[in-house]
């Protein structure tokens, strides 16, 4: 007998429609960011309670000022003359010095004073080694504050309170000084403060304009 020989009859494979396609590509366009969307609720909630440790100065502040560096210092300052309280606080990539003096010093002897006392801190901690920034890393910064008294007064001219602040930048060449006991311009100053408010005449001017009618 004769074998009879069968053939296999493929099925036709059905091709996707546009819309499937377009339907499908969708879906997946909206999954991506949803899942990374949850993704990151998931990892932050395992980390709710986690303190995250880190610092803005990452490869800077070097060499690093030390505790026993900065108690040295405060020690150093406080060997100048005519002074009531010395505080030196190290933070955030800053130094900063409060130096309160005598009531009575002049303008003069403040001035004197913060030039020795920058002295001191370049001999116990050199300008150009710790508060100059180099072309790869940033430095500390210098603040000096010396007051006769910390608390501002009212604008005065017969004002006698000095307070000088010496700053650098580690970026600065040089170190600047201001003075903020005294305005620039106290004419100015005092109508800013409603002192002397702008367009209004005082008592003194009042009463010689009636006296030369």
């Amino acid at each position: 007998m004769s074998e009879v020989k069968t053939e296999k009859v493929k099925k036709p494979t059905k091709k996707l429609s546009k819309s499937a396609i377009v339907l499908i590509v969708g879906l997946i366009i909206i999954a991506v960011p949803v899942i990374i969307f949850l993704s990151i609720l998931g990892i932050s909630a395992l980390q709710t309670g986690t303190p995250r440790e880190g610092t803005r100065f990452d490869n800077d502040l070097s060499p690093e000022i030390t505790k026993n560096q900065i108690s040295t210092l405060k020690t150093d300052l406080e060997s100048l003359s005519n002074i009531e309280s010395v505080d030196v606080v190290l933070s955030q990539g800053q130094v900063k010095v409060f130096i309160d003096t005598d009531d009575n010093l002049s303008e003069e002897q403040v001035d004197t004073m913060l030039v020795s006392a920058y002295n001191k801190v370049n001999s116990a901690l050199p300008i150009n080694t710790y508060f100059s920034a180099t072309n790869t890393s940033k430095m500390y910064d210098l603040q000096i504050n010396i007051y006769t008294s910390p608390e501002a007064s009212e604008v005065g001219l017969e004002n006698t309170r000095q307070y000088k602040l010496l700053h650098k930048n580690s970026t600065e060449s040089q170190y600047g000084i201001d003075d903020l006991a005294h305005p620039k311009n106290p004419a100015l100053a005092a109508e800013l403060e409603g002192l002397t408010p702008s367009g209004e005449t005082s008592e003194e001017e009042n009463a010689e304009e009636t006296s030369g009618e």
